[in-house]
């Protein structure tokens, strides 16, 4: 059982780190509501479930040194393209609500949710590397036994829905304090974060590719 306890500490990791979908999902719980941001999960969680099997069948053989670069590259570009186009439609978003200067009232399709977080997590590869190494750390201790592996990876993910589910609660009670023009600029500025991050992955992929060359 004792073996089973690093899930905790790192499921919490996973729900503190800071990259575009916890922005994304705490932006979701504020302007839509816990039920719209738990369904963006549930597609995170399902891309993770994808890249664990994914690592659990033999991600060493896609992740070597030469296929990396281009994996953040696509990944980057990917995610920057996610970033303009959502940060254009909010904006002509806003162009229509002011012209009929009527507040629109979106009810989101659930699925379209879930999708929304499989198609954000799949696209970024850190995350599978995080799974791969965490499977590289874990295996060996479980002797590659894949029902203790795969009840180590469900503890982990539990741990982060949970701790998740915590800070939607308390994200959304600052909807009633926050007016349309501060979600607007929350919005916009997360759509920012979102290219900058995707520019970055460019980046970082392009000058690998230059230093093997």
């Amino acid at each position: 059982m004792l073996d089973f306890l690093p899930a905790v500490p790192l499921g919490i990791l996973l729900s503190f780190s800071f990259g575009p979908l916890f922005f994304i999902l705490l932006e979701t719980s504020i302007s839509k509501g816990i039920k719209q941001a738990f369904f963006i999960d549930v597609g995170v969680v399902a891309a993770d479930i994808t890249f664990f099997s994914v690592a659990y069948l033999g991600a060493s053989k896609l992740i070597t040194e030469e296929n990396q670069p281009a994996l953040f590259l696509l990944g980057g570009v990917l995610l920057s393209s996610y970033g303009v186009l959502s940060f254009f439609k909010t904006y002509r978003k806003r162009k229509k609500q002011q012209k009929g200067k009527v507040k629109v009232i979106e009810t989101p399709n659930l699925f379209s949710l879930a999708a929304k977080g499989y198609l954000l997590n799949i696209i970024n590869v850190a995350v599978l590397f995080f799974w791969t190494g965490v499977l590289f750390v874990i295996g060996p201790k479980f002797e590659m036994e894949m029902g203790k592996i795969w009840l180590f990876f469900l503890a982990t993910v539990s741990t982060y829905i949970l701790v998740n589910l915590c800070k939607y609660y308390f994200a959304s009670k600052l909807k009633t304090k926050l007016t349309d023009s501060i979600l607007y600029k929350m919005k916009q500025i997360l759509n920012f974060f979102v290219f900058v991050f995707g520019a970055y992955l460019v980046v970082s992929g392009y000058f690998s590719v230059t230093i093997l060359n």
